[in-house]
């Protein structure tokens, strides 16, 4: 298998042969499953909880259904929403949404991740289908009960990671699979990000809220901080209070085929370093490094213990010997080395133009196709979504990136991220998934982290001036597993 013609050719023949699994289905609005309610013709009623950002993208894929309603704390961010689909109710308060927009039969979570898990809970427990942007969550505990709640009331779930439903993901396993490189101990992924600010504190200087931005809404179940442009509408991911940084962002695009692949649960050991950071803001370079447990072999592969490599920030992995010295250059924004006893795997993010590397040169590689294609690909996720939801409980295809299948994926971000701010304690932190806490950290363990640094003369002579400060670390991680919600919203 290699991206040519040939490759070309094969994707076609998956389309043709197994279409009539993946294809999308489109039912009578009488078996809309799971909902009390006719939508007009055979459409889904939509309503859309953040609609500036990478919400606009998920509309624009979504035309074919009803829009019914659109929500967002900034007026102002969401106006080319708003004019576009001028029909739609608005909001700024999705919880009054949800409470009015009676006939909504499912609704898009593009929001801030700190508010993905009260807005999509609150969507969940009204029995409406959920989409939900990457990652998932911004908890552990906030991931447990997203999935619970789902399976409990039955409805479709999607993340918002387009690469679940890419022809690249489903043909990097395929080879995998094949057991044409052998067995993966080890695996390299980076990317360039973040090309925003990162490194930052809370700004000191405290703004007048702009007139189209509810920042108490914006805040959400989140303690309250005064406002700064610093946050919105692109910032709140730099600090820790509302998103991870850069592998909050790239990972679940450039992990996703590793997971698929290699069937990965939670990692059981998780150790990091980074540039200097603080409890506010992420670092601007990480370096994470994952242990995974031994998985059940497959019939061409075994799954021992393997290694993930994590590198952001402008750090990147040393190249394998067998690889061109100059093939970084093709992945400069990020990508994968995938390394097997017998060849290693190199793509981008995504799955982006993979080669097959074995014995010192690249290599065609040809496997017979196992695994569903979504129609469109990539560009076919939010439809994907919808044929799902339009298919009857009892026998629907779940779509490609359930909640189900991407948690392992989210566990694997937030509890690398808290190991980036553990890092002082300079050890490999143990991670029980079942506890969700690390079991090698005990109650009166602290970290320290750096609050000040820089230089000064005195007699003419530079000095280093530095101050720490000392936390401890179950209470961290308990917070961090679980935070609570401020007044006023829902604890979960």
């Amino acid at each position: 298998m290699a991206n040519n013609s040939e490759s070309n050719s094969r994707r076609n023949f998956i389309k043709t042969s197994l279409g009539g699994i993946a294809a999308l289905t489109i039912l009578p609005s009488t078996v809309v499953s799971g909902l009390g309610h006719t939508a007009p013709s055979d459409r889904l009623n939509i309503g859309v909880i953040g609609v500036g950002g990478a919400g606009y993208q998920n509309l624009l894929n979504l035309e074919q259904e009803n829009i019914v309603a659109l929500c967002d704390v900034d007026t102002d961010y969401a106006q080319k929403a708003f004019r576009r689909w001028s029909r739609a109710a608005t909001y700024t308060d999705f919880r009054e949404m949800l409470e009015k927009e009676k006939g909504i039969d499912a609704v898009v979570v593009a929001t801030p991740d700190h508010t993905h898990a009260v807005a999509a809970l609150s969507s969940i427990q009204l029995q409406k289908h959920v989409f939900v942007q990457s990652p998932l969550s911004h908890s552990v505990f906030a991931l447990r009960r997203m999935n619970e709640t789902a399976k409990t009331y039955n409805v479709v779930t999607q993340v918002g990671n387009q690469t679940a439903s890419g022809d690249e993901s489903r043909d990097i396993a395929e080879i995998i699979w094949s057991g044409e490189i052998g067995e993966i101990r080890e695996v390299h992924a980076w990317t360039a990000e973040p090309r925003w600010q990162q490194g930052l504190r809370y700004p000191d200087d405290e703004m007048w809220v702009p007139k189209s931005l509810n920042w108490d809404l914006f805040l959400g179940p989140s303690s309250f901080i005064p406002y700064n442009e610093k946050y919105t509408p692109f910032g709140w991911r730099a600090f820790w209070k509302f998103g991870n940084g850069a592998i909050g962002i790239k990972a679940p695009s450039v992990l996703e085929p590793v997971f698929r692949a290699l069937k990965l649960k939670a990692p059981i050991h998780v150790q990091a370093s980074s540039s200097n950071g603080n409890m506010e803001g992420v670092p601007e370079a990480q370096k994470i490094i994952f242990d995974f447990a031994r998985r059940n072999n497959l019939p061409r592969l075994a799954m021992p213990e393997m290694r993930l490599f994590w590198y952001d920030g402008g750090l990147v992995p040393s190249l394998p010997d067998s690889i061109p010295y100059d093939l970084l250059k093709e992945y400069s924004q990020g990508g994968l080395f995938i390394i097997g006893k017998d060849g290693t795997i190199v793509c981008g993010e995504g799955g982006f133009n993979y080669k097959v590397f074995k014995n010192g040169s690249q290599q065609v590689v040809d496997v017979q196709p196992s695994v569903p294609r979504v129609q469109g690909g990539k560009d076919g996720h939010e439809r994907d979504w919808v044929r799902a939801c339009k298919e009857s409980a009892q026998n629907r295809l779940a779509p490609s990136a359930s909640f189900e299948s991407q948690g392992a994926l989210t566990e694997t971000i937030l509890v690398g991220s808290m190991a980036v701010r553990l890092q002082s304690l300079r050890r490999k932190l143990e991670w029980d998934s079942a506890q969700m806490r690390f079991v090698n950290i005990n109650d009166s363990e602290k970290f320290s982290v750096r609050t000040e640094s820089g230089f000064y003369l005195q007699n003419n002579v530079a000095k280093i001036q530095e101050k720490e400060k000392e936390f401890n670390a179950t209470q961290f991680i308990s917070e961090t597993v679980r935070p609570l919600s401020r007044s006023g919203w829902m604890q979960i």
